[in-house]
């Protein structure tokens, strides 16, 4: 049997470190914690994801898109329709099309609001959003108006909240893998090029334009999954997950945890809801006060957010460990 040498476990990244221990810590949640706590961690996971295809956008790429949650949502209203209007319950059946639909509204999505760039793009996104808003509330025989479509069951595998909690996880952190392989990519690394130095990248011969209507339709094809995530996980689909409140929450992940981390937008995920969980179970009409000053505090004492700011505090004690040493 072969022995692994320490110098050996010294080559491993830091980043897998993290990983296993932290996928290590998720699986025996269950064992240790209540329903509840079972519950929020899915949804943290769920958001996590969410904020994660986000952060393709805004952290790697520089597109500052205000409309994302209508993305996720497109899958989640699918999979509402097509379980409660047309009785379709395979989940193999419901949960392909409804990404799909994410996808295909990713689509129409990118090829308009990529006409223009920067703030601009911003308020189209924001536009769209808004119109997918107004959309599922006027159509009330398709959607269910302001009331939403509700009825939305575990998938079939899944009978308990600790089963679709393991379902989730194993989607979630699969997610997470193909995003972070994506953004480690060569093509990746031209979305990063892009957003330092777009006039640069255009006189080197790249198609800026293909390059972000492709990372568009990427981000809208994982929101789609968790999309579809979201309604098995809350049972009821509605308007308010896609307003205006609905399309600021994984930006807020976003700017607490770390932009263009990928990690970030899991840490900004779990912040929000573990401060909701316990702060708004003692103080519940003071819980959007509480989420304000958060945001203030992560933008003026840790502007890169959370994730970045522990790496600069780790890396300025390496510098002062090694010139001790030295």
């Amino acid at each position: 049997m072969m022995l692994i040498s320490r110098e050996k476990i010294g080559k491993v990244p830091t980043s897998v470190i993290i990983f296993m221990c932290l996928l290590f810590a998720a699986m025996v949640i269950p064992v240790f914690g209540d329903l509840a706590i079972v519950g929020l961690t899915t949804k943290i996971l769920i958001f996590g994801l969410l904020a994660m295809s986000l952060d393709i956008l805004v952290g790697y790429t520089g597109l500052w898109s205000f409309g994302h949650a209508a993305l996720s949502g497109a899958a989640s209203y699918t999979t509402a329709i097509l379980l409660t209007r047309f009785e379709i319950t395979s989940f193999w059946i419901t949960a392909p099309v409804s990404i799909l639909i994410a996808f295909v509204v990713a689509c129409v999505f990118g090829f308009i609001s990529l006409r223009v760039s920067g703030l601009y793009f911003l308020l189209v996104t924001l536009a769209l959003g808004q119109a997918a808003y107004h959309t599922t509330i006027h159509l009330r025989e398709f959607f269910g108006g302001e009331s939403g479509i509700g009825g939305i069951p575990y998938p079939p595998f899944c009978d308990s909240p600790t089963s679709f909690f393991y379902f989730a996880l194993f989607v979630c952190f699969a997610c997470f893998i193909s995003l972070y392989i994506f953004a480690k990519s060569s093509f990746g690394y031209s979305l990063q090029a892009i957003r330092e130095d777009e006039v640069r990248m255009k006189c080197l011969g790249y198609n800026i334009w293909l390059h972000k209507y492709i990372v568009f339709m990427i981000s809208g094809f994982f929101a789609g999954i968790a999309g579809v995530l979201y309604v098995h996980y809350n049972g009821l689909m509605t308007p308010s997950s896609i307003s205006i409140e609905g399309n600021g929450l994984p930006w807020l992940m976003l700017i607490i945890g770390g932009s263009g981390t990928l990690w970030g937008a899991l840490l900004g995920s779990g912040v929000i809801f573990i401060l909701q969980y316990f702060i708004s179970s003692w103080i519940p009409l003071r819980w959007p006060l509480l989420l304000g000053i958060c945001f203030v505090s992560a933008v003026l004492f840790a502007r890169g957010g959370i994730l970045v700011s522990i790496r600069e505090f780790l890396r300025s004690e390496k510098k002062v460990i090694r010139n001790e040493h030295s």
